[in-house]
């Protein structure tokens, strides 16, 4: 087949085992039997299939499978460099165009370029350029506009108070810190974030100085076992969990929560919460960072702040709130954006991450507006 592949095409026939119908050889012409293809790593640094079993002339091999377009890939990527790659027992790639050497040792290499169908590479691209994640996409942007508006303000209420409630904390300052570790480690190293926060409040002093305290994360992160595993794969150099990292420590320094609290109690104003920060904090952040402190630690927090210490709860502000702010961009959002939809702002882009998660995600249209009026029209 002479027509570029991708890469997740391989992992695809791989997975689903369908070139086992063939008898796989080697480059050097040794034949292999494969005992079972392993786990699909798909989110995670390292091999893409993690402990799998081959039986190369009459010897079985457990580790790890790694899958590419071509095998040059390999010093592409730089797995030369990466100690998780010294256990790949072989090496998957459409077109074999150099020999590949990981740890002094030659990697066994299966070409398949000839063993692809070419009718059904284009069937595998064509049913998933057209798959829809959201079940009511052909009919939602003509007919069930007003559904959907009523469906996106029960769906931001409702992420607004899920995330308020998600984390714990002794008192305002830990409460909110918890939110911020959250943000700058994302969706993939969030959990970690925290943890680092955790070691960070079981060892600081309360007496002690920010120079101390800042030197105290520092070495509370070069004697963490997990940040050493952290997710990595697929950022971009600006997201990098280190540079997060160094980031969030600068954070700590800079706001203070307290300081905004005092405010807060006064006026009860969450735009002016928001002004505040920004600040604060403009001559050190870039917006992209800004807006997703303000729409995943601020405001959730002044939220949960508030219900705790019993404050009234201005809907109407807090929807306002996340109207001034920038749409977030991110694959739910797009899958939006791909069937009409226009996403201007942060409220209407939380409610469609609340939709498409608690909803679409769940299969839950009998509980949703719009998938009642489709159902019970």
């Amino acid at each position: 087949m002479k027509k570029a592949i991708k890469e997740e095409y391989i992992h695809y026939l791989w997975k689903n085992k369908l070139l086992l119908i063939y008898k796989l050889k080697l480059i050097n012409g040794e034949s292999i039997h494969v005992l079972d293809v392993g786990n699909h790593n798909e989110n995670e640094s390292g091999p893409d299939f993690l402990m799998a079993s081959i039986k190369i002339d009459g010897v079985v091999w457990h580790g790890h499978v790694e899958i590419h377009v071509k095998a040059s890939d390999w010093y592409k990527h730089q797995h030369h460099e990466d100690k998780n790659y010294n256990n790949v027992i072989l090496h998957l790639v459409c077109t074999k165009d150099k020999d590949i050497f990981q740890n002094g040792q030659l990697i066994p290499t299966v070409e398949i370029q000839e063993l692809i169908d070419e009718k059904h590479y284009n069937a595998y691209i064509n049913f998933f350029k057209f798959k829809q994640e959201i079940f009511c996409a052909k009919k939602l942007s003509t007919n069930y506009l007003t559904e959907f508006s009523k469906q996106c303000e029960k769906g931001f209420l409702s992420r607004i108070a899920r995330k308020s409630a998600s984390r714990a904390g002794n008192n305002s300052n830990e409460l909110f810190n918890r939110y911020a570790a959250r943000v700058f480690g994302g969706s993939s190293n969030a959990d970690l974030f925290e943890i680092l926060y955790e070691k960070y409040m079981t060892e600081n002093s309360s007496e002690n100085n920010q120079e101390e305290n800042e030197l105290l994360i520092t070495t509370i992160i070069g004697k963490s076992q997990p940040f050493d595993s952290h997710k990595k794969k697929g950022f971009m150099p600006q997201s990098n969990p280190r540079k997060r990292l160094s980031e969030w420590v600068l954070f700590t320094r800079l706001y203070k929560i307290e300081e905004e609290l005092i405010c807060f109690i006064t006026n009860n104003k969450i735009d002016e919460a928001v002004m505040r920060l920004r600040n604060k904090l403009n001559a050190h952040y870039s917006s992209f960072i800004l807006n997703n402190i303000i729409i995943n630690a601020l405001i959730p927090f002044l939220y949960n702040y508030s219900i705790i210490n019993g404050h009234a709860i201005n809907s109407i502000a807090l929807i306002n709130a996340y109207k001034d702010l920038p749409a977030e961009n991110n694959k739910i959002t797009r899958e939006w954006r791909k069937i009409g939809l226009p996403i201007k702002n942060a409220y209407e882009s939380q409610a469609c991450l609340e939709i498409y998660q608690q909803f679409c995600k769940r299969k839950q249209c009998l509980t949703c507006e719009v998938g009642k009026k489709i159902f019970f029209k």
